[in-house]
């Protein structure tokens, strides 16, 4: 059944009330929408009624005409850089824009008086490398959701669910949706407290995605890669008295039947051990201000929380972040400035976003009771999101800023921030703007790198 809902402020919102236990697949005549009415990735292609949200054109592929792009490692500029805002919203007019703004960015407004949102165009001008486009096309006919919403089945990589329906298949979208196969590089995390002080942390990490291996041919399923997801290797340049520490992890593809392994080797005793539990609300990041399942948006079990899907809005999002992390528009003290980023840094567009909201499970524990996810139509990427504490309040709001990385031909989630209302404190972690740019390009990584032995290897290196 579907039907729309009327938002504060008026705004209807689409909400199709489906079943959490969806399974099915979709139908050939369904699957064929990709590429003529939905986008590649299931978006859709046509605009909206009153112009503000641009029809998808997917004209450009990797760099776009006139950008002057120095290759992986290198910053990437943004083919938008010479525009000017359309108008800003800030927390005297933040009224006139309420039917688009979320509830978190309202409480942005309400909470801090200088607060502001600098909006831009919006633009869908970038489509999807071939292998991203063809493994969604694949999945829209074979992927199923198994163990109950907790693993996938006829998988071949890349976005799980391009046509779904339910807000599980839109969950499994936000963590397949990584269209390389393996990433490296450098960044910093920060926590910044309302007293102008910061605690910092910086990782060198290497991550790979076995179901984009590319070696692997379309369709190649979880019968042939096994049941990792996702291998991590990090390790910490700072602060001090944790740099050296080396960890992997292997996430499963479910999470269910399997479990998250992780180990780590401690400098000072020169021993790997397994590592203490990592996931669901365990603190993370510089001053603990996200949980781990905050990182990119959502990850680990489902089994914490009972999902629905609320449809669709168009809202006003971080979107072509290209600037936040490039030094040639200045320093991180600009950026980090006190309660939340510098707004100059931090592009707004007006997009279409599908929204799941999660509930505390019965009998089940975590630090939220409540959370709510807005994921982007064109590339699957989380780019908000609210997070509620044990009475119901609304204590976090997420920005994850996402940008088109050329070598990659895709939307990435970059820089990302957390910020803890009650205290007026953030964390942001994911900047790269003191390092070079994550490399996309570099060869892919075995499960082997990411074990026990491969840790004391690098680490008597």
């Amino acid at each position: 059944m579907n039907l729309f809902i009327k938002l504060p402020g008026g705004a209807l919102l689409f909400a199709a009330l489906v079943s959490g236990g969806v399974q099915a697949k979709v139908s050939e005549e369904e699957a064929a929408r990709l590429g003529k009415d939905l986008t590649p990735l299931g978006g859709e292609v046509a605009g909206n009624e009153d112009g503000t949200i641009p029809e998808w054109t997917g004209k450009w592929k990797g760099v776009p005409p006139g950008v002057d792009y120095g290759g992986p490692k290198t910053k990437a500029p943004s083919p938008y850089a010479d525009e000017e805002p359309l108008f800003t919203i800030t927390a005297q007019n933040y009224k006139d824009y309420k039917d688009r703004l979320i509830e978190g960015q309202i409480a942005m407004f309400e909470r801090y008086p200088d607060y502001r949102m600098v909006v831009y165009p919006s633009h869908r001008d970038i489509s999807y490398n071939d292998i991203s486009i063809e493994k969604a096309k694949w999945n829209a006919t074979h992927t199923e959701l198994a163990n109950g919403v907790e693993s996938v089945q006829q998988y071949t990589g890349g976005t799980a669910f391009p046509i779904p329906k339910g807000p599980e298949q839109v969950m499994w979208n936000t963590r397949t949706n990584t269209c390389y196969d393996t990433v490296r590089g450098q960044y910093d995390g920060y926590g910044v407290f309302a007293n102008g002080e910061r605690a910092h942390d910086a990782v060198d990490f290497n991550q790979t995605f076995p179901f984009n291996n590319p070696d692997d041919p379309i369709p190649t399923t979880e019968e042939k890669v096994g049941d990792r997801i996702v291998l991590t290797q990090t390790t910490r340049l700072s602060p001090p008295r944790k740099k050296g520490q080396i960890t992997a992890v292997q996430d499963p593809l479910d999470y269910q039947a399997n479990k998250r392994l992780a180990w780590q080797y401690d400098p000072g005793t020169r021993r790997v051990r397994k590592a203490p539990s990592i996931g669901y609300d365990n603190p993370d990041g510089p001053g603990g201000l996200q949980t781990i399942d905050d990182h990119k948006g959502f990850n680990g079990s489902f089994n914490r929380f009972t999902y629905k899907l609320l449809g669709k809005r168009e809202v006003y999002m971080p979107y072509h972040n290209y600037k936040f992390n490039n030094p040639e528009y200045g320093d991180l003290d600009e950026r980090l400035t006190t309660n939340y980023l510098n707004p100059d840094f931090v592009r707004m567009e007006l997009h279409r976003v599908w929204v799941v909201e999660g509930d505390l499970a019965p009998g089940k524990r975590h630090a939220y009771s409540k959370r709510r996810w807005y994921i982007d139509e064109d590339g699957w990427n989380p780019v908000m999101s609210e997070n509620f504490d044990s009475r119901g309040n609304l204590w976090r709001v997420g920005y994850f800023l996402s940008d088109y990385q050329y070598d990659a031909e895709c939307y990435v989630k970059h820089t990302q921030v957390f910020h803890d209302l009650p205290s007026g404190h953030y964390v942001s972690n994911f900047i790269t703007l003191d390092r070079k740019e994550f490399n996309y390009t570099v060869p892919y990584m075995p499960i082997n790198d990411f074990t026990p032995a491969a840790l004391r290897k690098k680490a008597t290196r």
